[in-house]
């Protein structure tokens, strides 16, 4: 940053670097435009001459950041900048922005101008609620010493404007103290303090520092986001009492949140946390493989398994999550992948030094089969260093099954135990399910992981390949533990409303009466619920608290869970509606790259429909990476996707693939759109441009071992292709019956197989599917239909093929033949034969 002169006033031009400059300026820019005007936040200047791409011009308010400040304010000076800090904030907020990055360099008090000023939104976000991934300490973005739990992604808590609130509580502790509450050290060892230390007070340090100063300061540091301050405002009432002496007896009394209600704690599950934190104690020993969670949806499985992100964090390890998804069983969706691409991308960030030691572990553990772990997961590819490569396509399932269970042998120890959430199991198939048998149902445990699964247990019936799992692990004496959770009871129900709504006990209790035969006691179901009555006025904050209107309260309960989604759904502007139906269609998460090549919309535009949804808290964004926008929970999703007619749905999908047909990074979802919508094309010209997108994504996804993707690709352009194309026919089907030979769907196969021989009688074009289809047969216990084929297939290519008793002795002489070339014949005589030139 540089101070200049322009046009007679005194500006900061502030430069962003890289290459997204120009976007972050602009971000930054219609932020501070949001804040316009609002006092102790940092103004654009009032002169806007026309300046490169990527440069700021800010108002000269001449200050010095506190961070340069060497002595501690005395406490009237201190409540002084504790109140125009909160100020500040306050207005911030009521303007939906969140500013992530509150530390004493970003604020600035002038010697010429009253108050302070806070600087730097780069990371601002007017989205009410993210979702931080678990990144590697290195990669958290944010000024570590002041960044709130929920902030290092170890917690599974929304980041919200309570985050600044903790971030307000780090910077008064230093102002107060001389040091922020945990130091500016090691990182890994500053986010386990954030997580589960508490600070020492501030009046212990610095016996002037009034005690409700001290008091205010650690509530705004409480771990939790549920136990900390809501409100900037209910900062500033308690700020009040402390700076008229009179004491603040209840903290927070008059601090009430301003947004969608959103438990941060867990109500009735401190039994299962337990159990989870034993389980987890027991796999770092290797005595323990897994645990499974069992439930209704709504019924808290997910934030359940999230209590282990700081159990893993505060023992050294690593926590990575992957999701199946009910309308999309392919590779992309694949739980089992997604949690192996976090794992890569933590391995990616480790220093050089243990990235080569991680490195050389890993590629002793694959062996011959590293290859193949780089074409399953694109973020091994780049740890190890080798090329994409299959194999044997025969055995292809079988390897990549059993490298899953290498790599996690090779990165989990005792000293860096990992935890591996996959969710939604329910929707998974046997492929990735196969690997998580040979981790939960293996012959020996892997020290240091333990596999976290969850399911839906009403959605796993008898047929499902999951029931019989179950089955076989719950016989296992050193199997995986299985917890199936119900819903709350009456009492648990009642905690949980006391603690979202701060209510006495009896209060809560007869609102949990009210409200249990509408809401069964879900937890899930009693949010949604709580704030569509909050919605409609019939649940309202007064000045002492919260309150509710009983008759209107009991003419709502008849609505269920799914009417008060479709109810908060219809209430949004029709165009925040029509992004959400695009997004049920990208199954309910999309990155913004992706969300805005889908919608034609620039960024700004975009966040401006999308606002209303993350207001009603049915969308959350994720941080870290490339930033991504979901659904708050899958039933909203449902919900919205069941209130779209079969006709909507293909009017969005088919849009969408026409959107995103163009844009390379994105023809597979473009194809994948079209596989739902592919009747709905019907003229020749798009058709052929529909079986173009299909072949180039099946050619992008093939080396995606296990995934379903491919073939479905190829059979689609099967129907489309013209059918006197039979060279492209041919192509395809040669592709589609190794495809289906690898996903073990072998009677299929046998079809492919068939309609290459209709198209072709070149024995040599359809040699290849020859061995597959040998292969296939023999894998079947049909061994006579194998040899006789194989057998056609040598007499076809022109190879003489002894009969009947010469047939053992031709192949005892060829076995001599070969072995005796193995032994008399070095690498050097191999290369100074001549090429082959007989195809056959």
């Amino acid at each position: 940053m540089t101070r200049l002169i322009l046009l007679g006033e005194s500006v900061i031009r502030k430069e962003c670097l890289g290459s997204l400059a120009e976007r972050r300026a602009r971000h930054e820019m219609e932020i501070l435009e949001r804040l316009s005007g609002i006092e102790g936040i940092a103004q654009l200047a009032t002169q806007r001459a026309p300046l490169c791409p990527g440069v700021l011009l800010m108002a000269d308010v001449g200050g010095t950041a506190l961070s340069s400040w060497t002595v501690s304010p005395d406490p009237a000076d201190l409540i002084d900048l504790a109140e125009l800090l909160a100020r500040a904030v306050a207005g911030m907020h009521r303007r939906g922005v969140v500013h992530r990055d509150i530390n004493p360099t970003n604020i600035l008090v002038s010697p010429t101008q009253p108050g302070l000023f806070l600087i730097d939104f780069a990371l601002a976000t007017t989205i009410t609620a993210i979702s931080p991934k678990y990144l590697h300490q290195h990669e958290i973005v944010g000024a570590m010493p002041y960044l709130a739990p929920e902030q290092t992604g170890r917690t599974g808590r929304p980041v919200d404007q309570r985050a600044d609130l903790y971030a307000v509580g780090a910077t008064l502790y230093e102002l107060a103290t001389g040091a922020p509450p945990f130091g500016t050290g090691d990182p890994l060892r500053v986010i386990h303090d954030h997580l589960g230390r508490v600070p020492v007070p501030p009046s212990a340090v610095n016996p002037a520092v009034p005690t409700g100063l001290s008091a205010v300061i650690m509530h705004l540091l409480e771990k939790e986001p549920d136990d900390r301050y809501q409100t900037a405002d209910g900062l500033l009432y308690d700020l009040a009492l402390v700076r008229r002496g009179a004491g603040v007896v209840h903290l927070g009394d008059h601090d009430f949140p301003v947004g969608p209600l959103r438990p941060s704690r867990l109500a009735g599950r401190a039994e299962a946390i337990g159990e989870l934190r034993r389980v987890f104690a027991q796999a770092i020993e290797g005595r323990c493989p897994g645990v499974l969670l069992g439930g209704v949806p709504g019924v808290g499985k997910t934030s359940l398994a999230n209590e282990l992100r700081p159990v893993a964090a505060e023992a050294g390890g690593w926590f990575v999550t992957g999701k199946f998804d009910q309308y999309r069983q392919d590779w992309e969706y694949n739980g089992v992948i997604q949690a192996f691409q976090a794992l890569g991308r933590l391995l990616l960030a480790e220093p050089e030094a243990n990235l080569v030691e991680m490195r050389d572990r890993i590629l002793r553990a694959l062996g011959p089969n590293a290859g193949l772990a780089a074409a399953t997961v694109p973020e091994l590819a780049t740890l190890l260093k080798v090329n994409p490569e299959l194999g044997d396509p025969m055995t292809v399932q079988v390897r990549g099954q059993q490298n899953a269970v290498e790599v996690l042998r090779a990165v989990a120890s005792r000293e860096r135990p990992i935890v591996l959430f996959v969710d939604d199991l329910q929707w998974a198939w046997r492929a990735p399910l196969r690997i998580i048998d040979l981790i939960l149902g293996g012959e020996e445990n892997i020290e240091g992981l333990l596999l976290v699964g969850a399911f839906r247990g009403n959605e796993v019936d008898a047929a499902h390949p999951l029931t019989s799992l179950l089955a076989r692990w719950s016989l296992q004496p050193a199997g995986p533990h299985i917890l199936r959770l119900g819903n709350l009871s009456p009492e648990d129900q009642a905690a949980m409303l006391a603690d979202l709504l701060k209510l006495a006990p009896a209060p809560a209790e007869e609102l949990a009466r009210i409200t249990a035969p509408s809401t069964a006691g879900n937890p899930h179901t009693t949010v949604e619920l709580l704030n569509s009555l909050r919605q409609d006025g019939v649940l309202a904050r007064g000045d002492s608290g919260w309150r509710w209107d009983e008759a209107g309260l009991h003419r709502r309960l008849h609505v269920n869970a799914a009417g008060l989604l479709t109810a908060q759904v219809t209430s949004l502007p029709p165009e925040t509606r029509e992004s959400l139906a695009m997004m049920t269609c990208l199954a309910g998460r999309a990155e913004l790259d992706l969300l805005k090549a889908a919608t034609g919309l620039a960024a700004d535009e975009l966040e401006r429909r999308l606002a209303p949804a993350f207001a009603a808290g049915l969308l959350v964004l994720e941080s870290g990476g490339q930033p991504a926008v979901r659904f708050d929970h899958d039933q909203t999703r449902e919900s919205i996707l069941e209130g779209l007619t079969a006709e909507a749905r293909r009017a969005v999908r088919l849009s969408l693939a026409r959107r995103l047909a163009d844009r390379n990074e994105f023809l597979t979802v473009a194809a994948e759109q079209y596989l739902l919508v592919a009747d709905s094309v019907d003229t020749p010209q798009e058709q052929r441009q529909m079986v173009n997108l299909f072949l180039r994504a099946a050619e992008e996804t093939k080396l995606l071992v296990g995934s379903p993707l491919a073939e479905r690709f190829l059979a689609a352009a099967v129907r489309f292709i013209d059918p006197t194309d039979t060279d492209q026919l041919l192509a395809v089907h040669l592709d589609r019956h190794a495809a289906l030979y690898r996903l073990g769907r072998l009677d299929e196969a046998d079809e492919a197989y068939q309609a290459i021989c209709r198209l072709c009688t070149d024995p040599i074009q359809h040699a290849e599917a020859t061995a597959v289809q040998v292969s296939s047969l023999t894998s079947r216990g049909r061994a006579a239909e194998a040899l006789r084929l194989g057998l056609d297939a040598l007499r076809s290519l022109g190879h003489h093929v002894p009969d009947g008793d010469r047939m053992e002795m031709e192949i005892d002489r060829g076995l001599d033949a070969l072995y005796q070339w193995i032994d008399q014949t070095g690498e050097a005589d191999d290369l100074r034969r001549p090429k082959i030139t007989d195809r056959s």
